[in-house]
């Protein structure tokens, strides 16, 4: 009877020693190949910048999360998939990769009604290509076109250098177009130039100068008894600006984005070099928030403050109005009335989608917009309102105090998406508070772009 009750005792004895004693070591597995499938365009030596393993080490899975994180952080594939397989010889890892659209497209129209200090309704258009993964670097490389009564070119190169938090970005571009109010024809030469560091996951400190050459051209045309050329005119003007940028990234995708925020600084100056303009700094900054409801549908709200510590000169002139700004005025409808040194804008927008297609195959898309078999079409219907302020001091944006003006626009738009190639069509109606004599009149402005602003 006693043994019966001790060989409980004696077991459980024995099964606490067996937990007690320390587990043997997991064998390694080492990693023995590594197969990349679907990747076309980035060059190897580029890839392996953001591959946290390689082959021969032991297989670690967060190693193989964090290398999917690396690879969806640099935007260039829509998905990415890893997984291993072990075999006699080790661990077979698997990159499964969808490259994304590498061109971009955009393009755009405006319209003044000022030209050469005359009631005078003249247009501009204007086009731009830019290339994603430039020579399968993760480089950029944009194109852009200008054209009817403001001509223009340019070209820019971003780069990049991956084992380290810098990169550089140099461009240059020439433009002709008449001024507003003067009697006068000018043409610019520029160039950019500039160095940035990377200050976390989603922030970036650059610093960069600009110089400019501009001949100016009297419109004989345009002359009239009233129009005074001062003496000290000159055709040449030398100028060189200098900038200090920091931007905050943190939204959830640069095409068409859904949620997070975005912040930007720049201190501008051109203390460089100003030559006959008055030399000043500027400080912009701009916020661009978003968040998104059920259904795809989307708010957004951008503030930009611009402030001037002095009078820039009637070539540097503070204006508002169009696309990509206060919609519901032409181009250059506010600001005239004074010398403006800051100002604000407010920008809100509400998308509500209305209907999206299936996705149907189109091979013509691929030869294109390499990546993209097939397309979907997503229609929004959009809300829009828009005010701006300027002021002739900067405290005058806050404290309504001395001489200022503002303008608001309220209207809707229609917006054709098609996600995969990342391209939009925009059409706005928007009408714009129109000051007079005998009080305020709203007059509508359309407004055609590509792509959204913010």
């Amino acid at each position: 009877m006693i043994f019966r009750q001790l060989i409980p005792l004696c077991l459980l004895i024995l099964y606490g020693f067996a937990y007690a004693t320390p587990n043997a070591p997991v064998p390694t597995i080492p990693i023995a190949n590594i197969e990349i499938h679907g990747n076309n365009t980035t060059r190897p030596e580029i890839l392996n910048h953001f591959i946290t393993f390689q082959k021969g080490e032991p297989l670690d899975t967060a190693k193989l999360r964090q290398t999917r994180a690396n690879l969806l952080a640099t935007k260039l594939y829509t998905k990415v998939d890893i997984f291993s397989h072990t075999r006699e010889d080790g661990a077979h890892v698997f990159i499964i990769l969808k490259e994304s659209v590498r061109l971009q497209l955009a393009y755009g129209g405006e319209y003044s009604t000022r030209k050469h200090g005359r009631k005078e309704l003249w247009y501009g258009v204007n086009a731009e290509a830019g290339i994603d993964n430039f020579r399968g670097r993760h480089e950029e490389f944009w194109f852009g076109v200008g054209a009817w009564e403001r001509r223009s070119l340019y070209l820019s190169w971003y780069k990049p250098f991956l084992s380290t938090p810098y990169d550089i970005t140099i461009g240059t571009g020439i433009s002709a177009y008449p001024d507003y109010m003067l009697p006068i024809d000018y043409t610019d030469l520029y160039a950019r130039a500039s160095i940035g560091r990377k200050t976390g996951d989603y922030s970036r400190l650059s610093i960069g100068a600009i110089p400019v050459y501009r001949y100016r051209e009297i419109v004989e045309s345009a002359l009239d008894s009233t129009t005074v050329i001062l003496p000290s005119f000159r055709n040449e003007i030398y100028e060189a600006f200098g900038t200090l940028g920091y931007t905050i990234d943190r939204r959830s995708a640069r095409f068409d984005p859904k949620s997070g925020w975005y912040y930007a600084a720049q201190l501008r100056t051109n203390h460089l070099y100003s030559g006959l303009n008055i030399p000043y700094f500027q400080l912009s900054n701009e916020f661009r928030g978003y968040r998104s409801f059920s259904g795809g549908d989307m708010a957004a709200l951008r503030l930009r403050l611009t402030l001037r510590d002095r009078d820039a000169g009637a070539y540097h002139r503070l204006t508002y109005g169009g696309t990509g700004e206060i919609r519901g005025y032409s181009d250059d409808a506010l600001g005239w009335q004074f010398v403006a040194n800051s100002s604000l804008l407010a920008s809100a927008k509400f998308h509500k989608q209305i209907y999206k297609t299936p996705r149907v195959p189109f091979p013509l898309v691929n030869v294109v917009f390499a990546g993209a078999g097939d397309i979907s079409f997503r229609f929004d219907a959009t809300f829009i309102a828009d005010y701006a302020r300027l002021a002739h001091e900067p405290q005058g944006i806050l404290t309504f105090g001395g001489p200022w003006q503002d303008g608001m626009g309220i209207g809707f738009g229609t917006r054709i998406v098609v996600p995969e190639i990342r391209q939009s069509g925009c059409i706005d109606l928007v009408f714009g508070r129109i000051d007079n004599d005998e009080g305020s009149q709203w007059a509508p402005a359309l407004h055609l772009y590509l792509d959204l602003f913010f």
